[in-house]
């Protein structure tokens, strides 16, 4: 596990590779054009296509520079087009966007729409087990950090469709109150 530097956060997984692997929630979802598909950066949907992603996955989003994947039919649910589900592999990991890395955390509106929160979706059995430990404690510290900074505040904002809906199952662990100033004029 990579350990940030304080002078420049860095995003790690928290969760052991085993336990992604053999759970069954990330990248499966209920409906062909769910909310919580990944969302793109164009930085990063132009990687996927330089590796081989067919561009006409990626439909663009409000903000005009983003896209959200297009999933596809897995028996009775809808996959994203990057998971394995034999294997529970993601085929872009290294390069997956910033939407992904964050998981199993979420940013997302408030429920009344006022502010841009960040959030543990506790569908995530990690996330629920552990949410109170003081690793993931720490890592929520660590998340808040690099989502703070500055770097990855500006590509937020340009990307202002990576913040979604609320949503009742992510247990809202920080405010983002640059990120709320930012957005509340779009957003109003």
């Amino acid at each position: 596990m990579e350990t940030p530097n304080p002078a420049r956060p860095t995003l790690y997984q928290i969760i052991p590779s085993e336990v992604c692997f053999s759970c069954d929630v990330c990248c499966r979802f209920l409906e062909a054009d769910s909310p919580l598909a990944p969302i793109f950066t164009e930085t990063e949907s132009q990687k996927a296509v330089v590796h081989g992603a067919d561009p006409s996955l990626f439909r663009p989003q409000a903000d005009g520079s983003s896209a959200q994947i297009q999933l596809k039919r897995h028996t009775d649910f809808y996959i994203c087009p990057f998971f394995e589900p034999e294997t529970s592999h993601c085929t872009i990991y290294p390069m997956r966007p910033l939407d992904c890395q964050l998981y199993p955390f979420a940013l997302m509106f408030s429920e009344d729409g006022g502010a841009v929160v960040l959030g543990v979706d506790t569908l995530c059995p990690f996330g629920e087990a552990h949410l109170e430990s003081e690793a993931f404690q720490q890592h929520i510290r660590d998340v808040i950090d690099y989502v703070e900074s500055e770097a990855v505040t500006a590509r937020i904002i340009a990307n202002w469709s990576l913040i979604g809906d609320y949503q009742d199952t992510v247990k809202i662990v920080h405010t983002l109150a640059q990120l709320t100033d930012a957005t509340s004029a779009t957003h109003a």
